[in-house]
C-alpha cells in the first residue's frame, strides 16, 4: 500500500512517500539497511508501530541525530524508528527513492491508511522479482 503523509519529529515534519509492506519488499528490491534492521514477520503479523526510513528522510527530519529508536508520528500515530535504509539514489524515472517511509503493510491499512474492512486484502501493486532473468518471459504469462 501506498500514500503520502506528513513525518513529524520533534519541530520537524516532512511530506514523504509511504509504502507498508511485508519483508519480502526489501529482498525483492535488493535493498538492506545502513543502521538498524528491517521489518519482521511478527511486526506484519501484529501490526506494529515500527518504521525504516530512507535517507532522505533521515536529512530533513532528524539533523545530524541518530535516528534509530526515536519516535516518530505520521497522522498522530507514534512509529519507533528501527531501520535505516541504504541509499539507492534516484530511480530511472527521476524519482528519489530514499525519500520514503516504510511500514508493515498491516498497520499501513489498520492505522494510517484507513483502508476498510471490505478491502482488507486489497494492495496498490505487486513486486516480483524473477531470479533468473533468461526465465523472465515465462514470468510475465498471466498461466505462470
Amino acid at each position: 500500500m501506498r500514500g503520502g503523509v506528513q513525518v513529524i519529529f520533534g519541530d520537524a515534519n516532512w511530506s514523504t512517500a509511504l509504502q507498508g509492506v511485508t519483508p519480502e519488499f526489501f529482498q525483492a528490491r535488493e535493498w538492506d539497511v545502513a543502521a538498524g534492521r528491517l521489518l519482521t514477520p511478527e511486526e506484519v503479523d501484529g501490526a506494529a508501530k515500527v518504521a525504516v526510513i530512507g535517507q532522505t528522510v533521515v536529512e530533513h527530519l532528524f539533523a545530524g541525530s541518530d535516528p534509530l529508536g526515536q519516535t516518530i508520528r505520521v497522522k498522530k500515530v507514534p512509529f519507533t524508528v528501527v531501520g535505516v535504509l541504504a541509499r539507492k539514489g534516484q530511480s530511472t524515472q527521476g524519482d528519489d527513492q530514499d525519500d520514503t517511509l516504510i511500514i508493515p503493510l498491516s498497520t499501513a491499512k489498520q492505522k494510517v491508511l484507513g483502508v476498510s474492512q471490505a478491502n482488507a486484502r486489497a494492495v496498490n501493486s505487486i513486486l516480483i522479482k524473477v531470479g533468473d532473468t533468461a526465465r523472465m518471459k515465462e514470468a510475465q504469462r498471466p498461466d505462470s
